[in-house]
């Protein structure tokens, strides 16, 4: 996925958040393509930055030859031709793309969001996207080790009161900043373009929903570099007892090199049920690695039959 920045925009959300900083800044451009430049070395997406019209006369022919030489050999750097805005650039740069959807624009301007939502990208707020930066400028995380040790545990048994924490939590933060609700969209959005933390908030949020429409996007989930959001986006489709997902999971259960993820997925058949979750399940009981793995499997196993008991009584 490539982020499509709305670069003045952005410095805007930056502000206050970041030192250095501030629209008022006669080199605003350049500081902005600097804190990119380290947040793409952290290993965020592909960036293309469009800034409005430059004095200069640089345009879309090509990139800004006053970039830093860094710069133009990882992002696309371009300012908008005399006469249009960046608004307008970015509108045509989606449009020409085969795959839009492949395609984040970080942006907090709504008219410009409605805009690139109807050529098929999707977009970021800006504040999330800045909000991501300072997350990454105060702290990095340092390999597979770290994620696992400071992930979700599906076996806490404080977990299964976790979903409604967090959406008390999430409300409460949006009434005392007067915001509206965040649409399911926008969750779907943090799922796919979020940095590991939001992305899992977003599985969890959606979990809780229990709309369907949620489903898809959290299998797509279940292939993320990050074992903390596959393990969150498996038990998300716990929550939402998505039968069309049970395929996936017992996928994941059987072949994840993540425990904690195959325990999620173990909770996650368990609340599903059907007749592959049982088979998958069975599997995993009698000759996965993981003692944890295994219990998971068999608590998932019983709970599937005590429902199955008490249907028939």
């Amino acid at each position: 996925m490539a982020y499509i920045i709305d670069g003045h925009n952005l410095i805007g959300a930056l502000t206050g958040l970041l030192p250095g900083i501030d629209l008022g800044q006669p080199d605003d451009e350049a500081r902005l393509i600097d804190r990119l430049l380290s947040y793409r070395a952290q290993g965020a997406g592909e960036m293309i930055v469009f800034f409005d019209s430059s004095p200069l006369g640089w345009g879309l022919s090509g990139l800004s030859q006053q970039a830093p030489p860094a710069a133009r050999s990882v992002m696309k750097i371009y300012y908008a031709t005399p006469g249009r805005t960046a608004d307008d650039e970015i509108v045509e740069y989606v449009r020409g793309r085969s795959e839009p959807g492949q395609y984040a624009v970080v942006t907090n301007d709504q008219e410009l969001s409605a805009r690139v939502r109807a050529l098929g990208a999707s977009v970021l707020p800006s504040t999330e996207f800045a909000a991501q930066m300072t997350r990454r400028s105060r702290t990095r995380r340092r390999g597979a080790d770290v994620a696992e040790a400071f992930a979700p545990n599906p076996r806490d048994p404080a977990y299964a009161d976790l979903y409604a924490g967090f959406l008390a939590a999430e409300k409460l933060r949006q009434e005392s900043a007067g915001a509206a609700p965040v649409s399911m969209a926008t969750w779907i959005e943090r799922l796919y373009f979020g940095d590991p933390q939001l992305q899992v908030r977003a599985a969890r949020w959606l979990g809780q929903s229990r709309d369907a429409a949620a489903a898809a996007p959290l299998r797509d989930a279940l292939t993320h570099s990050d074992a903390a959001v596959r393990a969150e986006a498996a038990l998300a489709l716990g929550t939402l007892h998505s039968r069309e997902s049970a395929r996936a999971l017992c996928s994941v259960l059987v072949g994840d090199g993540n425990s904690m993820v195959r325990e999620a997925a173990a909770q996650a058949l368990g609340s599903i049920g059907g007749a592959p979750a049982v088979k998958a399940l069975e599997a995993a009981a009698q000759g996965d690695a993981k003692g944890k793995v295994r219990k998971a499997a068999e608590a998932s196993l019983a709970a599937i039959r005590a429902r199955r008991t008490a249907n028939r009584s």
